[in-house]
């Protein structure tokens, strides 16, 4: 690995016109692997920023793709932080929540699709539904196992005379448990079951839907200029568009979509699982964290991947491994149900991590009190994670009260 390391750096460096001794490199990628246990990655990252500062050479100008460079077909991005060059249409342009980002939406070649970001920042020519272009220079991104690509200052943004040929997109009906993917164009019949406050003007409707199989959550952009939905009412919505975030799965109304109130009253159904066990781990990404006020996902570094760099909404929560035994099962705790296991409201959680100037001292204390401690628990299962409605504490049984049970037995 340290040689194919080492011919990779040597090579992308030598198209630069800078000639770095081979044994050089290599020895400070085993400095950095063998000596300080560094993964691999990150090493070849390290040894190539040093080169970099030493012949005063731009990052973007090491990674960006060489000029004439092919493009690569969406289907075979498979990793992070790549510079890459694609021929491709748009599909489908977002709403933007955030003044950081300029466009975001769907682009697509002959293999499939891929979400893009372009940044305001870029300051590049705006993208328009239906058209295709040769895009040069992007960076290749990934968020809980999902790719996307990011436009930036070094992008290169051509209109092609040809149209790129896309997956069809012709919507089918299915039911709400069918939907296993994002970026499917589907139709649905179902009933509004809860309609929640918008939080930004871009956003004309939220909540959830729901039908014989299950519910799931829905986002109608005022943009779309579609008809006003009614809670406890049923429809057919045709031309959605699916998403998906923590791995829990939503839809999305767009200019294309249409809905027709339907004469019917659709049943919904709604399913309650139980796990009784001891919880066993507490995931990263628990405790006090950050969201962003626009979207409620969760911050990384303070960090929105939808909206950028946002002023967090402080929040608590806490991702759970519970076993029982025999069934090692995921289970995710709102902010109440957290309050209520952990002892620590919001505000005393914030306090804590003011004083000790680092916010993973509440999940610290949170594995202190809570790990190897049983707990009953009810609530619905949404991909591998339980979403807890209701939760008990369950003592457990004194060496005295085993012996007694064993001896009524005997």
């Amino acid at each position: 690995m340290i040689q194919e390391m080492t011919e990779q750096i040597r090579k992308r460096f030598l198209e630069l016109d800078v000639n770095i001794e081979p044994d050089e490199i290599k020895r400070r990628l085993r400095d950095l692997t063998e000596r300080f246990k560094v993964p691999d990655p990150e090493a070849e990252r390290s040894v190539v920023s040093y080169f970099l500062r030493e012949h005063g050479i731009k990052r973007e100008d090491y990674y960006g793709t060489p000029d004439g460079a092919a493009p690569v077909r969406i289907s075979d991005i498979d990793q992070a932080e790549q510079w890459i060059n694609l021929r491709a249409k748009v599909t489908q342009l977002w709403e933007s929540t955030s003044p950081a980002i300029d466009q975001i939406g769907l682009i697509g070649d002959e293999t499939g699709t891929i979400k893009f970001v372009k940044w305001t920042k870029s300051n590049l020519p705006p993208l328009e539904e239906g058209k295709s272009y040769s895009l040069e220079n992007m960076t290749t991104d990934e968020w809980q196992g999902r790719f996307s690509v990011k436009m930036n200052r070094t992008t290169r943004i051509s209109e092609l005379d040809e149209d790129i040929e896309t997956p069809d997109r012709e919507a089918h009906l299915v039911a709400i448990d069918e939907i296993n993917q994002s970026g499917q164009w589907i139709n649905l019949r179902a009933k509004v079951t809860q309609l929640w406050d918008s939080e930004h003007e871009s956003i004309d409707q939220i909540g959830l839907i729901g039908d014989e199989t299950g519910t799931i959550k829905f986002v109608k952009w005022a943009k779309s200029d579609l008809q006003p939905l009614e809670e406890g009412k049923s429809y057919s919505f045709e031309n959605l568009v699916t998403d998906e975030f923590e791995e829990r799965f939503s839809v999305k109304f767009n200019k294309g979509s249409s809905i027709e109130e339907l004469d019917e009253d659709i049943e919904v159904g709604y399913s309650t699982t139980e796990f009784t066990g001891a919880m066993v781990h507490i995931q990263d990404g628990s405790g006090l964290i950050r969201r962003c006020p626009m979207c409620n996902r969760a911050l990384m570094k303070g960090t929105c991947m939808e909206h950028g760099n946002v002023d967090g909404i402080h929040d608590l929560r806490i991702k759970a491994v519970m076993d029982n035994g025999t069934t090692v099962q995921e289970a995710l705790f709102n902010r109440e149900i957290t309050e209520s296991i952990g002892g620590i409201t919001l505000d005393e959680a914030k306090e804590m991590a003011v004083d000790a100037l680092d916010q993973s001292v509440v999940l610290d204390e949170m594995k202190k009190r809570l790990l190897g401690r049983y707990y009953a628990m009810t609530g619905s299962i949404l991909d591998r994670y339980l979403l807890v409605e209701s939760v008990g504490l369950i003592e457990r049984i004194s060496d005295q009260e085993v012996d007694s049970l064993l001896a009524e037995v005997t």
